[in-house]
């Protein structure tokens, strides 16, 4: 190869090398991932009915994302007190993200911690299998 066909085709040379690094590079980092943890998304209401749903599952390892959402008149929280989780209190129409891994097999309720809610129907169950 003369030195001016080298130049010309100098460029397309180095992206095809950069490409073929990237590539492989790429491939080896897709096998290691996957086998990434699993996730569960669930949006629970508060209404004037109490939970909604009621009753959550779950696998063990898993992580949780809970989407809380108050429809209600009055304030109210989440807690699943066994798993130190718990939202802040909501004021009618807002909103909560509760993230948790779902680490040990159980059912475990939830209620919300405002007084008088969990005897009126604010309770729920997680169930971890």
């Amino acid at each position: 190869m003369t030195r001016q066909r080298f130049r010309q085709f100098r460029y397309p040379l180095i992206a095809l090398t950069v490409t073929l690094a990237l590539l492989g590079t790429h491939h080896q980092y897709r096998l290691h991932t996957s086998y990434a943890v699993s996730q569960r998304s669930q949006t629970v209401t508060i209404s004037s009915a109490g939970f909604l749903p009621n009753r959550i599952s779950a696998r063990e390892g898993e992580h949780v994302s809970l989407m809380v959402v108050n429809t209600d008149t009055r304030p109210h929280n989440l807690s699943i007190r066994e798993l130190n989780v718990s939202s802040t209190e909501l004021k009618p129409t807002q909103s909560a993200m509760l993230q948790f891994a779902a680490e040990k097999k159980g059912r475990f309720s939830f209620v919300s911690d405002s007084p008088g809610y969990p005897e009126t129907g604010f309770q729920g169950l997680l169930i971890i299998e």
